[in-house]
C-alpha cells in the first residue's frame, strides 16, 4: 500500500474529487483517513478497501428519496393501516396508484437485470407483480363487495415490501436504481454499464474495473515507464489496459484514439489516464447534484474545502433544480465566512457552474461563471435572505411562489424586488397572506439592493412604517373597516409609480380624521427613487405593522443602507 496525491485540475477531476471525497466520508470511520488539505487530497491505498460498497451506498444514501425501491417499501405503514381497516373510496384510488407503480416497476428491465444477479430459485418478484390488479368497482358495487379483494391485493404488496426489504435484494436493486437514475447520464460502456454487464453483480463488476487496477498499479514498478497520464502526468507503463485507460466512456467527453486517431498529432492518442484517475473519474457523479436528470457542479476551486462545501446541497423529495442551484450561491458565501472584504473578493473571482441535463444528449454540459457582484449582493444580505429560505406564497389552486427562489432570480438579473412586493402586498391587504414580517423583510433588502443615491435611510425605513401603525391606531377599532379602501388606493398608486395620487389618498386618510399629515411625507415623496420603498413601508404599517418579537429581529436583520 501507498500514499497517493490528487491535485485540483479541471471542473471534470474536480467533479471527481469532490465525488470521491463524498463517497469516502460517507463512511465516519474512513473520514480521518483522507486529507483535504490545500489544493489535494491525500490517502492511503488500503482506504479503497470495501470501497465498492461505500459507492453504491452513498447514492443510495443520498438518492434515497427519489429511487423507486424506496417509495415502494415506503408503502408499508399505509398498507398495514389498509389491511386493518375499511377502506374508503379515496384510499381505494390510491391503492390502485400504488399497484400500477409497483406492478411497472416489477417488470421493468432493470429490475429484470436485478433478479439475475439475486438468482432466488424460491421466488419470484415478476410472478408476484403479475398477481397485482388493480380493482375497478362495477356499476352496481359499493366498496364493501370489494373488500375482499382490497385486503388480498394489499397482502401482495405487504409480501412485495417485505422481499424488497431483505439485506440481499434491497442491496441489489437500489444500486440497479441509482445506477440508471444517476450514475448512466455521466458515464457508460464500461464495467456494469456495459450492456454485456447487465447480469453481472454490479459491485463485482467495479471492483474488477475501477479498483483492483488501482492496487496493481501500486504495487507495479515504473523505473521503465515511458508514458504519462495525461491529467496528473503519472507514469504509466503501457497504453493499454490494466494499466492506462482512455475516457471515451464519460458521456459527451472523451475521443476514442483508437477510432479517432486523426484528432491526435502523428495520429497517436495521448489522452491516456492512470488507474488511479480512472478511478476518480467514475466518482463523477457523487461530485453533481442530481434532480430529475438535471446535475449542478460548482467548481469552486480555490480549494478542495472550498469545494466539497460549495456543493454540499441537501435534495429532497418534491425540489426542483432552480431552488438547487440558487442555494449553491449561499453554499459559496457560507464557506468564506472568515474572510476578510479583500479576501472575499479575490475568492468569488471567477468560479464556473457546471449543469448536467441527462435530456440533452448532444450537449449535456453547460457552463457559466457566477457573477462576482451577484455574489457579493448575497454576501452583504445573507442574513435577511436566510429568513426567507423555505418561505412561500399560494396564489392560485396547487401553485405556490417560493419567494427566495424569485428573490435569487431578481438579485442574477438585476432586477428590483418592488413586483414581489406588490404581490404580497396585495394578498395582504385582502388577507390571502399574512406574514407581515416577510413583506418588509422584501421592502428592507430591496432598499438594500438599490444604488446608493436611490437607498432610504434603514431608520427612515421603520420610522415610515410606524406613521402606518399609528394611522391604523387613529382609526381605531370602529373605523378598522376603512382600513383595505385606503390600501388598495395607496398600493394602486405604488405599483404605478403615481406619487401624486399616493399624496392625495394619503391627505384625504389623514383630513378625515382631523390630523396632519407628517411633514417627513411631503419631503419623502419629491424623490422619485424613493417614493415605493417609503411608500410601501408605510403600507405594511398600515396593515397593522409587525409583532413585537418580529420587530426585534428586523432591526438586527437590517444591516445599513
Amino acid at each position: 500500500m501507498s500514499k497517493v496525491t490528487i491535485e485540483l485540475s479541471d471542473w471534470m477531476k474536480n467533479a471527481g474529487i469532490a465525488g470521491f471525497v463524498n463517497i469516502i466520508k460517507h463512511d465516519m470511520s474512513k473520514d480521518n483517513q483522507i486529507k483535504t488539505n490545500g489544493n489535494y487530497i491525500e490517502f492511503d491505498t488500503e482506504i479503497l478497501v470495501g470501497f465498492e460498497e461505500l459507492y453504491f451506498e452513498y447514492f443510495i444514501s443520498r438518492y434515497k428519496p427519489f429511487i423507486s425501491i424506496e417509495k415502494i417499501v415506503s408503502k408499508e405503514d399505509n398498507i398495514n393501516l389498509l389491511l386493518a381497516k375499511e377502506v374508503s373510496l379515496q384510499e381505494l384510488k390510491y391503492l390502485n396508484d400504488d399497484i400500477k407503480y409497483i406492478k411497472e416497476r416489477l417488470k421493468s428491465a432493470s429490475y429484470k437485470s436485478a433478479y439475475e444477479i439475486i438468482d432466488d430459485k424460491n421466488y419470484s418478484l415478476l410472478d408476484k407483480g403479475s398477481q397485482l390488479k388493480e380493482i375497478k368497482l362495477k356499476k352496481d358495487q359499493s366498496i364493501l363487495d370489494v373488500s375482499t379483494d382490497i385486503k388480498q391485493q394489499c397482502k401482495i404488496v405487504k409480501e412485495v415490501i417485505d422481499y424488497l426489504n431483505k439485506p440481499n435484494v434491497r442491496k441489489v436493486i437500489a444500486a440497479k436504481n441509482v445506477i440508471y437514475d444517476v450514475i448512466q447520464g455521466f458515464w457508460s460502456d464500461v464495467s456494469f454499464l456495459n450492456k454485456n454487464n447487465s447480469k453481472n453483480n454490479m459491485y463485482s463488476s467495479y471492483i474488477s474495473d475501477f479498483i483492483k487496477p488501482v492496487q496493481g498499479y501500486d504495487e507495479s514498478n515504473l523505473d521503465k515507464a515511458k508514458y504519462s497520464c495525461f491529467t496528473c502526468d503519472n507514469k504509466i507503463l503501457k497504453l493499454s489496459k490494466p494499466f492506462a485507460y482512455d475516457i471515451t466512456w464519460i458521456t459527451k467527453v472523451g475521443v476514442d484514439g483508437s477510432r479517432k486517431s486523426s484528432h491526435y498529432w502523428n495520429f497517436q492518442s495521448d489522452s491516456n489516464i492512470c488507474p488511479i484517475c480512472n478511478l476518480i473519474y467514475s466518482c463523477i457523479p457523487a461530485g453533481f447534484s442530481v434532480l430529475n436528470g438535471r446535475g449542478l457542479f460548482v467548481n469552486n476551486n480555490r480549494s478542495v474545502k472550498r469545494l466539497i462545501s460549495s456543493n454540499n446541497l441537501v435534495l429532497t423529495r418534491g425540489k426542483k433544480f432552480e431552488p438547487l442551484e440558487q442555494e449553491s450561491y449561499f453554499n459559496i458565501i457560507d464557506s468564506m465566512d472568515n474572510k476578510n472584504a479583500s479576501e472575499f473578493k479575490s475568492e468569488i473571482e471567477n468560479i464556473q457552474v457546471v449543469k448536467f441535463d441527462n435530456s440533452n444528449k448532444g450537449r449535456p454540459y453547460t457552463f457559466n461563471v457566477l457573477s462576482k457582484g451577484r455574489l457579493e449582493k448575497i454576501n452583504k444580505n445573507k442574513n435577511q435572505l436566510s429568513e426567507i429560505i423555505g418561505k412561500s406564497v399560494k396564489l392560485a389552486k396547487d401553485y405556490y411562489l417560493n419567494l427566495y427562489s424569485e428573490v435569487i432570480s431578481r438579485i442574477y438579473n438585476e432586477e428590483n424586488l418592488f413586483d414581489l412586493i406588490a404581490i404580497l402586498t396585495k394578498l395582504k391587504i385582502s388577507e390571502e397572506y399574512k406574514n407581515s414580517k416577510i413583506i418588509y423583510i422584501l421592502i428592507s433588502l430591496n432598499n438594500n439592493l438599490m444604488e446608493v443615491k436611490n437607498k432610504v435611510w434603514h431608520k427612515d425605513v421603520d420610522k415610515f412604517r410606524d406613521y402606518g401603525i399609528k394611522l391604523r391606531q387613529i382609526y381605531g377599532k370602529n373605523d378598522e373597516n376603512k382600513i383595505p379602501g385606503i390600501s388598495y388606493r395607496l398600493q394602486n398608486a405604488l405599483k404605478v409609480k403615481n406619487e401624486a395620487k399616493f399624496l392625495d389618498t394619503l391627505l384625504n386618510a389623514y383630513t378625515s380624521r382631523k390630523q396632519p399629515i407628517p411633514v417627513d411625507f411631503i419631503e419623502a415623496l419629491k424623490d422619485i427613487n424613493k417614493f415605493q420603498t417609503i411608500g410601501y413601508a408605510f403600507l405594511i404599517g398600515l396593515q397593522g405593522g409587525i409583532e413585537n418579537k418580529d420587530k426585534e429581529v428586523m432591526e438586527v436583520s437590517n444591516n445599513g443602507k
